[in-house]
């Protein structure tokens, strides 16, 4: 049962429960007049007839005043009157009735009236009057009235006052239903249609309900809310889009001070080449050689240089900005070993060795955007390089697991993709293990880091509906556990 319903039903059962009540006070009043009318009507005849019966008596002797009696008994089949000695009528009716054992009948301004079965069992109001007349037995006028006109005046009594309520009921339940549906249920309505189009995204201040009451008063609200929500709105927007942008600076900024610390190591990388080449050019320059001879020199040069050109270009392909795309199922395995590529300088030249262990049969394609992850597994590999001493290892492990999701609240056990990438160092203090992926919060020396490698790293993991764990070995080091969620459709 909606409000409507609930709120129409309440008024209709009140208004009827009143009605039934202030009926029930009327027609019990009207009952008790009818009925006292009645009592006094048969007084009032008894005391016309009574001085009329007393002179007959004293005139003509009591046969002649009964008789008259009963000639003024038919002239009303609804009443009866006769005459009674006041000492039968107790002697009748004083074992039940208190009032009557009282009353002798001495005073003529007496009179004594009430209900009481007759011989037949039938109620009958009987009302007695004193009448004055010689001798010491006390007697009087019974006048005997039939209940059918009270019966039949309560029936009429009730039938009225039902129609009379059954109209009221009929005319308050409509009057309250038509104000209900007007002034409430629609009002309420167009709310509820309102509140529905705000949660999907509709902010249109355009909620309109006539009136000067409170619904009106809560529309004006929802419209004023909408108003202000479609400003925050457009704020939040702008605000998104420059975090973003600053986001994606950051980012950039520490892509360029990774390759920073790389081309340090590729340095001496490209070192040796550079030096093979410029040595078999000045054998081609100053020497007399054979053509194979200088055949061979060339392919040399043009061997070394490839060599060169490919370190340059995956640093350049690593620290200039591109186009974030989701859409190719990258191989985790291969991008690793990309990034073992670029580092191995950087590795070598601190006596760090770089190891990769893939799990046999392991899936490891992911839907991802593989310049983001390249950059995660950069920044991660790295402080692993600079936390590992010389001749130590920098150990990555690929496999799967199933586990519930870290970021998601759907509580279902889903494949995973798990890349531990383990180092040698000292392990990370207790204090700053929750610190490490606070953005610019680095324990390097300056020019080292900028602080924000392992907060992009989370961040980017996030944006691919994975997340990255960390914590300190048992033997010695840290530990870094990166997820990522598989795509069966890309193996």
């Amino acid at each position: 049962m909606n409000l409507f319903s609930k709120i129409y039903s309440a008024l209709l059962l009140g208004i009827i429960g009143l009605l039934i009540i202030v009926d029930n006070l009327h027609y019990e009043a009207q009952i008790r007049q009818f009925d006292a009318d009645m009592a006094a009507n048969a007084v009032a005849v008894g005391r016309v007839l009574a001085p009329g019966v007393a002179r007959a008596w004293v005139e003509n002797g009591a046969e002649v005043a009964i008789r008259q009696l009963q000639d003024i008994d038919h002239a009303d089949p609804e009443m009866n009157i006769r005459w009674v000695w006041f000492d039968e009528v107790r002697q009748r009716f004083g074992g039940k009735m208190l009032e009557v054992r009282s009353f002798d009948g001495s005073d003529p301004e007496q009179s004594l009236t009430f209900i009481a079965l007759d011989e037949k069992r039938s109620k009958l109001r009987y009302t007695f009057i004193p009448v004055s007349i010689p001798g010491g037995r006390p007697g009087g006028l019974q006048i005997t009235q039939s209940l059918m006109p009270l019966t039949r005046f309560t029936q009429k009594t009730l039938a009225e006052t039902l129609i009379i309520s059954l109209i009221l009921a009929l005319t308050g339940g409509g009057i309250t239903y038509f104000l209900i549906y007007s002034k409430i249920r629609r009002p309420l309505e167009k709310l509820s249609r309102k509140a529905m189009e705000i949660g999907k995204g509709n902010l249109t201040a355009d909620l309109e309900i006539r009136g000067d009451d409170e619904l009106v008063h809560l529309a004006e609200i929802m419209n004023d809310m909408c108003t202000r929500l479609l400003i925050a709105q457009e704020k939040i927007h702008f605000e998104n889009l420059a975090r973003l942008k600053t986001l994606e600076q950051l980012r950039h900024t520490e892509k360029l001070s990774t390759v920073g610390q790389i081309a340090a190591g590729i340095a001496h990388e490209i070192g040796t080449p550079l030096n093979v080449v410029d040595g078999r050019a000045k054998m081609i320059i100053s020497e007399s050689l054979e053509r194979s001879e200088i055949v061979n020199c060339a392919k040399i040069i043009k061997a070394q240089a490839e060599r060169m050109t490919l370190i340059i270009r995956q640093l350049l392909d690593f620290s200039r900005k591109k186009k974030v795309t989701r859409k190719a199922h990258e191989n985790m395995v291969t991008l690793v070993k990309q990034v073992f590529h670029l580092l191995t300088p950087l590795a070598g030249k601190q006596g760090v060795s770089l190891l990769l262990k893939a799990a046999p049969e392991a899936k490891v394609h992911c839907l991802v955007d593989s310049q983001q992850i390249q950059q995660v597994f950069m920044n991660v590999i790295m402080n692993a390089i600079q936390a590992t001493p010389e001749k130590g290892s920098v150990q990555v492990d690929v496999a799967n697991i199933q586990l519930k999701s870290m970021i998601h609240t759907d509580d279902q056990v889903k494949d995973f993709l798990r890349i531990d990438i383990r180092d040698e160092g000292e392990g990370i203090p207790a204090e700053n293990l929750t610190e490490i992926f606070t953005p610019f919060f680095t324990t390097k020396s300056v020019g080292l880091g900028t602080g924000l490698g392992l907060s992009i790293a989370r961040e980017l993991l996030e944006e691919h509906g994975g997340w990255i764990e960390v914590r300190n070995r048992r033997i010695k080091g840290a530990e870094f556990s990166l997820f990522l969620k598989l795509e069966e459709s890309g193996q």
